[in-house]
């Protein structure tokens, strides 16, 4: 296809999440989609949940170089498939490698936008054992 939708194994996109990215991605076919999520548990990570959540337009290239890493989580991406190769693939050098991360500051340097979908799209489930927890 055209373009990639990104979800991780553990989490659960919304029906209409595919056809809003599309739409937004056919506006803006240079940037990364993200959308807000909603936290299962509802009480883990319940700042960073709500600061991904409330970024405003202009604040999610602000604040992409903050410790909470990229301003839409990667299991929220939606973009260009023709883009995604421009950017190059994701460093796959194994365990505490933060692929996402990486792939996302080399998107950046190409000149790539973020842009979010302002509805929540996914239920973004948090498991204590996740492979998020050994990125050094």
């Amino acid at each position: 296809g055209s373009y990639l939708c990104f979800l991780d194994s553990d989490d659960v996109m919304m029906p209409q999440r595919v056809r809003l990215q599309l739409e937004a991605a056919a506006q803006h076919p240079t940037s990364i989609i993200g959308c807000r999520v909603r936290r299962e548990p509802p009480k883990s990570t319940e700042r960073y949940t709500r600061w991904i959540n409330q970024l405003t337009p202009d604040q999610l290239l602000t604040q992409v170089f903050t410790s909470h890493g990229p301003t839409v989580i990667m299991p929220t991406w939606f973009c260009s498939r023709a883009w995604f190769f421009h950017v190059g693939p994701f460093d796959e050098g194994g365990q505490g490698v933060p692929e996402d991360l990486l792939f996302f500051y080399d998107h950046l340097r190409k000149g790539g936008g973020v842009v979010r979908v302002d509805q929540s799209l996914l239920l973004y489930r948090y498991l204590p054992d996740a492979a998020t927890h050994s990125v050094l």
